[in-house]
């Protein structure tokens, strides 16, 4: 027969009593040891020019899909080439495309002049908020006429 030991009402309350002190002290053992994970195991991953090349991709594949520019369903929209091709606005993202003389700009403009300042500054230690930069010139058709289309995208810092 299993011996079963009772507990009054003063040893349920103290038993309590001590588990809010246990699950603070193993809170607290959790805590020190991701801090230790986080100091030691972290590292830092730029990817916004990568991100901005694969958001000059899109944009160029919303706008001239099969290589014919598409001027006329654009303007519908304002030439605001962000609410065309339907990618959220979250005032990350400077989008420039250049085609036949006209210029579709969309996003924050202000990316701009902090590029240029990143570029010319010589401090390595603010290097990593430097926006990520994608420029390339795409040959397309447009009015049956070939041309070029030109996107600038500029992808700001998430810090």
């Amino acid at each position: 027969m299993i011996n079963k030991i009772k507990l009054g009402k003063r040893g349920v309350i103290g038993e309590g009593i001590l588990m809010i002190y246990r699950l603070m002290l193993i809170s607290f053992i959790a805590l020190v040891v991701m801090g230790a994970a986080a100091v030691f195991y972290s590292y830092y991953v730029d990817v916004r020019d990568v991100e901005a090349r694969i958001m000059a991709v899109n944009v160029v594949n919303c706008l001239a899909p099969n290589g014919v520019f598409l001027a006329d369903n654009l303007n519908g929209y304002g030439g605001n080439v962000l609410e065309y091709c339907k990618i959220s606005n979250s005032g990350k993202f400077y989008i420039n495309v250049s085609v036949s003389g006209k210029k579709y700009e969309a996003g924050d403009s202000s990316l701009l002049w902090i590029r240029e300042m990143y570029k010319n500054s010589a401090g390595e230690s603010i290097k990593k908020y430097e926006p990520g930069y994608f420029s390339e010139v795409y040959p397309v058709i447009v009015d049956g006429k070939e041309d070029k289309l030109k996107i600038e995208v500029l992808v700001n810092h998430e810090f």
